[in-house]
């Protein structure tokens, strides 16, 4: 066996051995519990279980028997992980109280770009919930009256406030006079942009929360960073395709794939060339020596012939 298989075969072995003893760890972790989240369990876990029994980036806290998940500097309430269709539904925590004749402004802004990354992707189902801030009254069955409960809205007595179901992209989306104070996420059932919604059932949905999928992350772990991870239809098998085979033309394999692919040609290449100049340097060096002793040599023929005498290690190289 060469040295490169050997190695491979080391890390091989290696590879094989974490991953079983990381299963094995795994399959001996207890659910935990925070409040109503009775089955916290892989990938989830508490920041307080062992370190195996949880994945990066689904870290939970426990605080006040509350159920925390942290995105960067946001906190969100915890309402329910479902392990079947692989979803966490989060509410922000100035959603959680909400009265009859009043809407709360939610802590943090809805932005797609926000809570979407490589580990949670959205669902089907998720609403926009836009606080619109009117100058005028607006008489259309989208726009729900209300009044804000929160201090850091900018409405006045003279301004005319609304909840709107639906994606705002830009004020011609609007009525005239009014703008988007805050914007929230919510995936309950039964509110949609193109029905009318009564102002009860809106505050159920803000109070509702929002889902994020863990799906595609959790069953496409074992793809490499050059795979593209694919799923059978109507179904949870996840089939990683990789693109670095040999029967796969240049022009559709991925970047890293044709850093590896190109790179096997370089060090072919670039040890022939680099043996061949080594050849070529070495004949040059014997020429050189070669062609410095017969001159030395025809040096030393002449000065005998004057009369002059040399020692025999100046007649011989």
């Amino acid at each position: 066996m060469s040295i490169t298989n050997s190695f491979f075969a080391t890390v091989f072995l290696f590879v094989t051995f974490i991953t079983s003893s990381i299963a094995q760890n795994t399959s001996q972790c207890v659910p935990s519990s925070c409040g109503d989240i009775r089955d916290i369990k892989f990938p989830f876990g508490l920041r307080s279980d062992p370190e195996y029994c949880g994945k990066t980036g689904y870290e939970l806290d426990c605080q006040n028997n509350e159920t925390i998940f942290h995105y960067k500097s946001r906190k969100f309430y915890v309402q329910e992980i479902n392990y079947t269709n692989f979803s966490i539904r989060l509410l922000d925590p100035s959603l959680k109280n909400q009265s009859d004749n009043c809407s709360v402004f939610p802590e943090h802004r809805a932005s797609y770009d926000a809570m979407t990354s490589l580990i949670f992707g959205w669902l089907s189902v998720d609403n926009d919930i836009n606080y619109v801030n009117c100058r005028g009254p607006i008489n259309s069955s989208l726009y729900i009256p209300t009044s804000f409960c929160s201090t850091n809205t900018t409405a006045t007595n003279s301004s005319f406030s609304y909840l709107v179901v639906g994606e705002i992209l830009q004020d011609s989306d609007l009525a005239g006079g009014c703008r988007v104070e805050t914007v929230a996420w919510s995936s309950a059932p039964g509110i949609s942009p193109n029905i009318s919604s009564s102002l009860s059932s809106i505050h159920q949905a803000l109070g509702y929360g929002f889902e994020l999928s863990w799906r595609r992350d959790f069953l496409c772990r074992e793809c490499g960073r050059d795979d593209e991870c694919v799923f059978e239809d109507n179904s949870d098998v996840a089939t990683c395709i990789h693109y670095c085979k040999e029967d796969t033309p240049v022009s559709e394999l991925s970047f890293g794939c044709k850093v590896k692919y190109y790179s096997v040609f370089v060090l072919v290449y670039g040890g022939i060339a680099i043996g061949a100049l080594m050849l070529v340097g070495i004949a040059i060096l014997i020429a050189v020596v070669v062609w410095q002793c017969k001159r030395r040599n025809l040096n030393t023929s002449n000065d005998d012939v004057l009369g002059n005498k040399a020692s025999s290690s100046e007649q011989n190289c």
